[in-house]
């Protein structure tokens, strides 16, 4: 994606895993900072038309944490936003935090699918889910429509992750195809840079602001590559140019002697 915009320019963050003191860090990474790094950074570059966070908002999911973290983000960003809960947040403690299900933006709309359960890794959509998620597209305004959830719907490639993306994601990628007019999906979780595609349905899932999962591993492995966000550039027609970026000078420390296995 270049500096000249064109359409609709949006700006995915995710994976925030925000501790409960400013002073903690996961696996030596002091997350409130590197999500801070990530959003001034990207700020920095331009003014997106909204701002999407992705879930795992929280690494230690109290009020507290999401009361600060919507401070954080009122003085950084005024424009639309959307934030959807991950598996590590915790949806009352959210509060108002997580904002509207649905983003009207001119040609487009985006539909958040919540994918989370509290308190477990795994992901769950149900029928109830289902149902919210095609009212939602049906109901849509814009001619194109964006798909926001956290879990991935379909395999990466990295079986520890794999055990939890969106059992029924085929089904739902289906339907979605062949029902609506959604264009692509966004989600978190991943801690990586991916891009896939079922059907005309493209798939990114985005770097984490924080620590990086290796990609292709078959078993928990962090990853050296630095905090990083995706710009999503929607255009009139449906089409859409996406670019992820990187803190490359960002001082990353990765403490893997904080990692305590199951």
């Amino acid at each position: 994606m270049t500096e000249r915009s064109a359409g609709l320019t949006l700006l995915q963050i995710t994976d925030l895993h925000l501790r409960a003191s400013e002073n903690d860090s996961l696996l030596g990474v002091n997350t409130w900072h590197s999500a801070d790094a990530v959003l001034t950074s990207a700020l920095a570059e331009r003014r997106p038309d909204a701002l999407l966070v992705t879930g795992d908002v929280a690494h230690d999911p109290h009020p507290e944490v999401y009361t600060r973290c919507g401070r954080w983000l009122d003085a950084r960003y005024d424009g639309p936003r959307m934030v959807i809960p991950g598996n590590h947040d915790v949806t009352a403690a959210m509060g108002s935090l997580a904002g509207p299900p649905v983003l009207e933006l001119g040609s487009w709309t985006v539909v958040a699918l919540d994918s989370h359960m509290d308190d477990q890794p795994g992901a769950l959509v149900d029928e109830t889910d289902m149902e919210a998620l095609r009212a939602g597209c049906l109901a849509a305004r814009g001619a194109h429509v964006l798909v926001a959830t956290h879990h991935p719907p379909v395999a990466i490639d990295c079986p520890w992750l794999d055990r939890d993306r969106i059992q029924n994601g085929v089904e739902l990628l289906e339907w979605l195809s062949e029902h609506t007019t959604v264009r692509a999906m966004v989600f978190g979780h991943a801690h990586q840079e991916l891009a896939f595609a079922h059907r005309q349905i493209l798939l990114f899932g985005a770097p984490s602001t924080c620590i990086q999962f290796e990609p292709r591993s078959v078993t928990f492995s962090v990853d050296e590559r630095k905090p990083g966000y995706r710009w999503l550039e929607l255009q009139e027609d449906g089409s859409l140019r996406t670019r992820v970026r990187r803190l490359e000078d960002y001082p990353l420390t990765i403490d893997r002697s904080q990692f305590k296995p199951a």
